[in-house]
């Protein structure tokens, strides 16, 4: 049995992890079903089997591996086909579009999105979730949220992906595949959180529609959160 262990709000249907939804996606790509473990933030217990803190963790029978791209590795090697990496090249390129998107789309959509996931979580994780990401920022989450600066941090991230998508219907190519799935893990987190930062006319727009109807076909509908 496969269980994936991933970030969950207050309730645990609502999974918005975009390392989580990165698995989440390259197991609907490889067809294996799995067993969802919602974890709040102040789960930790729930993870010490994996030798460590953070989600999101596989654990495949006697199996446990934890970070995404090496739950993506781990999967190519042992569920081959449909392919995530393309071999040692490709696996090499996704480590590269993986720190870019940190540098870039992370920090964009986090400005957007820290007040939704203090929304969203149940309450006996928002002095965990203030006080850790205020120590990581410098400052409070009230003055990293500056949501216009955001969405123009946003747009500029944003253009890379829309001309290459211009030409292409998946960033991968004819089909989806890893590349998809590392970035489309950002854009699901801004979505389950209700927020949708990207014209819903553009090629990014175009291309985020066509990842979740691949999700939702193989894994049923996905849970989204409402604003309140």
């Amino acid at each position: 049995m496969r269980e994936l262990y991933e970030l969950c709000g207050s309730s645990p249907e609502l999974v918005f992890s975009p390392y989580c939804w990165r698995v989440r996606l390259a197991l609907a790509h490889k067809g294996l079903d799995f067993v969802s473990r919602p974890v709040r933030f102040t789960d930790k217990e729930a993870l010490a089997f994996s030798g460590q803190k953070l989600v999101p963790v596989l654990r495949d029978g006697g199996t446990t591996v934890h970070d995404s791209l090496a739950i993506f590795h781990y999967l190519d090697e042992h569920y081959p086909q449909p392919g995530l990496l393309g071999g040692a090249l490709g696996e090499s390129r996704l480590l590269l579009i993986d720190r870019l998107s940190a540098q870039d789309l992370l920090p964009a959509l986090a400005r957007l999105l820290v007040p939704r996931v203090m929304a969203c979580i149940d309450p006996v994780d928002r002095d965990y979730f203030r006080q850790s990401r205020e120590k990581r920022m410098g400052m409070s989450l009230e003055a990293f949220a500056a949501r216009e600066a955001g969405q123009a941090q946003l747009a500029r991230a944003l253009q890379p992906l829309d001309a290459m998508l211009q030409g292409q219907p998946w960033l991968d190519g004819a089909a989806p595949a890893g590349a998809d799935f590392l970035i489309g893990g950002f854009l699901f987190w801004a979505w389950t959180l209700g927020e949708q930062p990207w014209p819903e006319d553009s090629p990014t727009g175009d291309w985020f529609r066509r990842l979740l109807a691949f999700c939702e076909e193989r894994q049923g509908p996905v849970q989204r959160a409402t604003h309140r």
